[in-house]
């Protein structure tokens, strides 16, 4: 079968691999859909992945058959993948209920990063990453639960408000995913930071009551003066200076969340976050938001697929990387059989 690997020598490559052999507690999985996320964009860069590892992180599928152990799954039951979904339940972080900082070592490794994910036809995966899909939610929705966890950590981190202000600086898919949560959520006004028109408008499109485009447009002199200053930030692009222009409009005792993952060490005005007194909050993966995301799409309560831009096969996928980097689509998934 082909499968889009990593390689530390300077990124992907679609290789043939053999068909994978479920073992002891692992189930044999059917990609059918796997979303491509910011990081592995930037694998080098960041230095998290394995070499040589099959991507994809954010996938759904089915299971094809199950390994020797394993009880709760049979052929044919469909799934999410959550791909730290084993972890060691023993750590001082899994006994406070925090198994998203698990300080042991990943059980079977995080799928996709460190050990084969979705980009693939088929994977074997330990049974415990797998979270049900019901029925009401579309393998291709359930390619969404991933980033539409990662982004509703970022708001219950964040302690937001109901009838609060918000401004999210970024409108990939973790920022316009922000952006439904914080509507669902009783925003009272949602203001986007964002230099692209096209995600500038897909903002708008979910539920943005205005957007800025950064580069035109000063935010710092926009803030305090035409505009009310917000009580959240939501930095979810890393670019270099977002988060400077996060804490310049933010007022004494505003909320800065940071979801944005950066690839190169960040510079930052401390001294703006003493004198204002700011609270900054840091949000990693999720932890019950995984399954909290799954019930939030059987219910309807978020539509992810206006933010698919595009489904491609596995031929497809270094054109589709390189329109994200530029930015002329939102999300791209990977049907890996196409």
């Amino acid at each position: 079968m082909r499968a889009l690997v990593f390689n530390e020598d300077g990124g992907y490559a679609v290789v043939e691999r053999p068909m994978p052999e479920p073992d002891a507690g692992e189930v044999l999985f059917r990609t059918h859909y796997s979303g491509i996320c910011g990081t592995d964009l930037h694998a080098v860069e960041l230095g998290r992945y394995t070499d040589d590892v099959v991507i994809g992180h954010e996938f759904a599928g089915e299971v094809a058959s199950v390994g020797p152990g394993v009880a709760g799954w049979r052929a044919g039951d469909r799934a999410a993948v959550h791909p730290k979904g084993n972890v060691c339940g023993a750590c001082p972080e899994c006994r406070d209920g925090l198994p998203n900082l698990c300080s042991a070592p990943d059980i079977g490794g995080t799928a996709g990063i460190g050990s084969d994910g979705g980009m693939a036809s088929y994977v074997s995966l330990p049974a415990g990453k797998l979270r049900r899909l019901p029925d009401e939610v579309s393998m291709l929705e359930g390619a969404w639960v991933e980033p539409v966890a990662v982004a509703l950590r970022g708001v219950t981190r964040s302690g937001f408000k109901v009838g609060r202000r918000a401004v999210v600086v970024g409108a990939g898919p973790i920022g316009l995913l922000t952006v439904i949560h914080l509507r669902l959520g009783g925003a009272s006004e949602i203001i986007v930071l964002e230099p692209s028109e096209l995600r500038r408008a897909k903002a708008e499109e979910v539920g943005a009551d205005l957007t800025i485009d950064p580069l035109a447009d000063d935010p710092a002199a926009i803030f305090g003066g035409d505009i009310e200053r917000p009580d959240y930030a939501f930095e979810c692009s890393a670019a270099p200076g977002a988060l400077d222009t996060a804490v310049d409009i933010l007022p004494h005792h505003g909320a800065l969340a940071l979801l944005g993952v950066a690839t190169s060490p960040v510079s930052f005005r401390s001294d703006i976050i003493i004198r204002k007194e700011l609270t900054v909050t840091g949000s990693s993966s999720y932890a019950e938001e995984f399954d909290i995301a799954i019930r939030l799409l059987a219910r309807k309560a978020l539509d992810v697929r206006p933010l698919t831009s595009d489904v491609v096969g596995l031929e497809g996928v270094f054109d589709a990387f390189e329109r994200l980097r530029q930015g002329t689509a939102i999300k791209i998934l990977v049907r890996p059989e196409d």
